[in-house]
């Protein structure tokens, strides 16, 4: 039976917070504003649609009358305040901000939102503190290292299950619905939304599930996430259910090879970019380049897709703590697609793979 979903200690979001602040104080800002649903939960732990966590030279977090009682028992180490009215923003900003010369804020929030608060302090210098955010979020805590190790946990849990269950004549759709009750079962629903492709439906790297039929010794790919408790998982395995043909084979071994020699590759120090070429190398001497279309992998945590990414303009160094997928794939259209996507943590020796890996394209 499904649990609601558990946050991390508050002594968690407290550290976050004071990390915050510390960015606050090298950049000297008068003033840094969160706003955005997730931020606003990595710092706080509050799953609210509403809030603003304000630093200034004390951190307190403000929210509307709905969320009042839960925010200030889930957030002991800061003062939580009732929100100003939508209608008197502005002036209450204003009045709060008369001294401040440089504020930061979240570049990804609406421009509607960030022009309201321009209008409210038109003497601010706004800086945008994003990046500085995501580094923060690129480096998982141990406890969120055992988040997301549980979530991949659940995962192959899932995908095991679900592959007991396959049977020839299902139809993508109906694996789709198979796995989401997996996932509600064992986390909180799904990190992103399932994909389920039979045979040649399995060059489409994001295909929607449809009626196609999945039959006996032809291809599937499922990619698949299950989320629990706040932090998501990320896995795709590629199978014949049956015997897979001697091509099918042969590109699966390609895909391996890229996915290995990435992971071996994978340490403190060096650079994404480099690893996205270094799994590259298989498949274009294969002759192949030309049908692995996107990049290596991509950072996950409390969302399926964060930063860093191994891709080719991504120059982010590795350092331990970093959780990344590797997912290298050659797309076939008109005859099949194979992925093969594990999740890694970036360990001080070099990385950790969290997935339980594939290791045969039969079912």
């Amino acid at each position: 039976m499904t649990k609601p979903a558990q946050n991390l200690p508050p002594a968690e979001f407290a550290k976050r917070v004071k990390r915050l602040a510390a960015c606050q104080s090298r950049h000297a800002l008068d003033a840094v504003f969160v706003m955005t649903d997730v931020n606003r939960y990595y710092f706080t732990g509050l799953d609210a649609s509403n809030g603003v966590l304000l630093l200034t030279s004390s951190p307190a977090f403000y929210t509307d009358f709905r969320y009042l009682i839960m925010a200030r028992k889930g957030i002991p180490f800061m003062p939580v305040k009732r929100i100003w009215q939508s209608a008197d923003e502005q002036d209450s900003l204003a009045a709060m901000g008369k001294a401040w010369r440089r504020v930061g804020y979240e570049g990804t929030v609406t421009a509607k939102r960030f022009e309201t608060l321009r209008k409210a302090l038109p003497h601010v210098e706004w800086v945008d503190v994003s990046a500085a955010i995501h580094e923060m979020r690129s480096v998982k805590s141990l406890a969120e290292q055992r988040a997301v190790r549980n979530a991949v946990r659940a995962n192959g849990l899932a995908f095991a299950s679900v592959r007991e269950q396959l049977r020839d004549g299902m139809r993508e759709w109906d694996v789709r619905n198979l796995i989401r009750r997996e996932m509600d079962a064992l986390g909180q629903g799904e990190a992103f939304d399932t994909i389920v492709c039979a045979g040649k439906n399995s060059a489409e790297c994001h295909h929607h599930p449809d009626a196609t039929v999945i039959r006996k010794n032809r291809p599937v790919l499922i990619d698949m996430g299950v989320k629990l408790d706040h932090y998501c998982s990320d896995m795709t395995r590629s199978f014949c259910m049956g015997s897979p043909a001697p091509f099918y084979c042969e590109i699966y071994r390609i895909v391996e090879e890229a996915s290995r020699s990435a992971i071996n590759a994978i340490r403190p120090g060096r650079v994404c970019a480099d690893i996205d070429a270094i799994a590259r190398k298989p498949i274009e001497k294969a002759g192949y380049g030309d049908y692995f279309g996107h990049s290596l992998g991509h950072a996950l945590g409390l969302e399926v897709h964060e930063t860093p990414s191994f891709s080719s303009t991504c120059k982010t160094v590795l350092k331990p703590g970093m959780i990344l997928t590797v997912e290298p794939g050659i797309y076939l259209p008109g005859r099949f697609g194979i992925r093969i996507e594990d999740v890694i943590l970036v360990t001080p020796g070099g990385c950790e793979v969290l997935t339980a890996r594939a290791v045969t394209p039969m079912a």
